[in-house]
């Protein structure tokens, strides 16, 4: 048969495939554009017009090698989409290498700065047994305190904002040891299923944008108590379960980081993490049932973890639970429970694996503190490893609680069909990873600049 027969067909093919390509040079200029960011809409003009141009040649212009030409596209388009979703290969996952041991709430740093003062008891019982914190922790506490007055993002409005809402969220959450009891005269009765969804529904009616629930891994709570309670009690508690609550972080907000407008927005996630986790709590308590919420600034149990179990995602390079839609922006809270409850499955996306590669936190973190090689374990699980300490410092010294690595993740994108095509691909296989990772690199910049063209706000009316 006449090879031109097939002409009509590998024209209208090609004619498809070139709609395509336009479709998505203008969904990425557009998307660009209203999410104000102006290097990734010029790049798809740099890149997209002259390749739409050389695509369309064959396509308008007649020649002998017409149709070979837009075969050759044809076949080229085709094995660069099953490349690239293609389920080829397996998905790594973080593993757990030997025996889990708690973590002591005593050596987190929060708990250094906010529980320990000069001159006290605990002070000097602390610095006793870890006598290596002592001067790093003695030059923190010369630096001016978070949202305070003397660093670097300091301002009288924006700050106290911040500060009130901490302390409001402080009081609130002081004591929320409660005790079961019922308005009904007895423990309320129902299958596990119905519980579940009760305490999903009423969760996500409070705000919560994430639910999970699982047995709670007694690794995962504190040893001893460190923050809040009688300090350096042994802590006991046995709920057999958990429900784990996450609120999303407003992209144009921590796009803005690491000025004091990214700690605005997480003190207020923190505070409606905290409220339905309260409210929910309190609730179970009232069905007849122990609950206990932990929550920002008063914690029995790490949250991440936990909500790894819970299916709302994995722990990624950062050391931050990244979640299929939002990444890393999200704030969490926990309640511990013997409520009985369906547990939901852990969820695994190809996080490790474009961690693996991508490196973008730790080469953008200001303070160093993310680890840029391989995994280490501790506490019985392979993962990589944050400086805390580092970290907390940089905090200080800024005024604000940072999230620059949250900001430059690719994951953390906000929700547009462009972005959450990336996301279905990066979950396919690791050629799929890799080409995600020189697109974000590419139309985004290896380390993205610290103050965006757009939009034309600051940290003072970022509130």
């Amino acid at each position: 048969m006449d090879s031109q027969a097939y002409a009509p067909f590998l024209l209208t093919i090609g004619w498809v495939l070139w709609s395509l390509l336009a479709l998505a040079a203008i969904t990425t200029f557009i998307t660009s554009l209203l999410e104000h960011r102006l290097r990734p809409a010029v790049i798809s003009v740099v890149i997209f017009t002259p390749l739409l141009a050389i695509i369309m040649v064959p396509l308008v212009l007649p020649s002998p090698a017409q149709l070979w030409i837009i075969s050759g596209i044809i076949v080229f388009a085709v094995g660069c989409l099953l490349v690239i979703i293609l389920p080829i290969g397996s998905i790594s996952r973080m593993h757990v290498v030997s025996e889990q041991e708690k973590v002591d709430e005593r050596d987190a740093v929060f708990h250094r700065f906010y529980r320990l003062k000069p001159g006290t008891a605990e002070y000097t019982a602390y610095y006793r047994s870890s006598p290596e914190k002592e001067d790093f922790d003695r030059e923190v506490r010369q630096l001016p305190k978070l949202a305070g007055p003397g660093s670097a993002t300091y301002d009288p409005l924006t700050s106290t904002f911040v500060t009130a809402t901490f302390e409001v969220l402080d009081t609130l959450t002081d004591d929320i040891d409660w005790q079961p009891e019922t308005l009904a005269g007895g423990r309320i009765e129902t299958s596990a299923e119905d519980f579940t969804l009760r305490i999903k529904g009423f969760a996500k009616y409070l705000g919560a944008d994430l639910v999970g629930t699982t047995q709670l891994n007694p690794a995962y709570v504190y040893s001893h108590a460190a923050r809040q309670g009688p300090w350096g009690e042994l802590i006991t508690l046995d709920h057999p379960r958990a429900v784990v609550v996450a609120v999303e972080m407003k992209y144009e907000m921590t796009r803005l980081a690491p000025d004091v407008a990214v700690t605005t927005e997480s003190a207020n996630r923190y505070f409606d993490a905290a409220k339905i986790a309260l409210i929910v709590a309190r609730y179970i308590n009232l069905l007849g049932y122990e609950a206990r919420a932990h929550v920002d600034g008063n914690y029995k149990v790490m949250c991440s973890p936990i909500a790894v179990d819970a299916g709302l995602g994995e722990v990624g390079r950062m050391g931050l639970l990244i979640n299929p839609r939002y990444g890393p922006r999200i704030r969490l809270a926990v309640v511990t429970t013997n409520l009985p409850l369906i547990q939901d499955e852990p969820v695994h996306f190809g996080v490790q694996d474009f961690c693996e590669i991508c490196k973008k936190c730790a080469d953008c973190c200001p303070s160093q503190s993310i680890d840029s090689g391989q995994k280490s374990v501790f506490k019985g699980v392979q993962k990589w490893l944050v400086n805390g300490d580092t970290c907390y410092k940089f905090w200080r010294q800024r005024s604000s609680d940072c999230a620059v690595c949250m900001r430059v993740c690719p994951y953390s994108h906000p929700r547009t069909n462009m972005h959450n095509i990336v996301r279905w691909v990066i979950r396919r296989n690791k050629v799929a990873r890799r080409l995600a990772l020189f697109g974000d690199d590419l139309f985004y910049g290896r380390k993205p600049l610290q103050k965006q063209p757009f939009p034309p706000w600051h940290q003072k009316s970022a509130i």
